[in-house]
């Protein structure tokens, strides 16, 4: 289910980044990075959720950090292809896209550890 969700997710997200002329009108003038953290946030989580990072070895805690840390890499190596192939299609490659998509990604590895930290601590009672 997580995985057909991710595919679409993927599609919409490559549509909307790369769609030539497409601006984003908000009350302050920035608020496509807002948007940028927020997309990337959802994308990073979905990934997690498909389970298509796997990391070898035990099952286990030390396991899950591996796949929520390649999960983040994987999520900001994502970010810079989104970035680096937009002027393909008449857009700008903004570094500070770039940024606010690499912070979406953090935070949604932040909030998956903490997540999987209390998930985990429930099971042990």
């Amino acid at each position: 289910m997580f995985r057909v969700g991710f595919v679409f997710y993927t599609i919409a997200l490559l549509t909307a980044t790369h769609w030539p002329g497409l601006a984003i009108k908000g009350s302050f003038s920035r608020i496509d990075l807002v948007i940028h953290a927020g997309v990337f946030f959802v994308w990073t989580c979905l990934l997690f959720m498909a389970h298509l990072i796997a990391v070898g070895g035990r099952f286990g805690c030390a396991c899950l950090k591996r796949r929520i840390v390649w999960t983040g890499v994987v999520g900001i190596c994502f970010a810079f292809f989104d970035e680096l192939t937009q002027p393909l299609f008449r857009r700008v490659a903004d570094p500070l896209d770039l940024a606010a998509d690499s912070f979406g990604v953090l935070v949604a590895c932040g909030v998956l550890f903490v997540c999987e930290k209390l998930r985990n601590s429930h099971r042990r009672l």
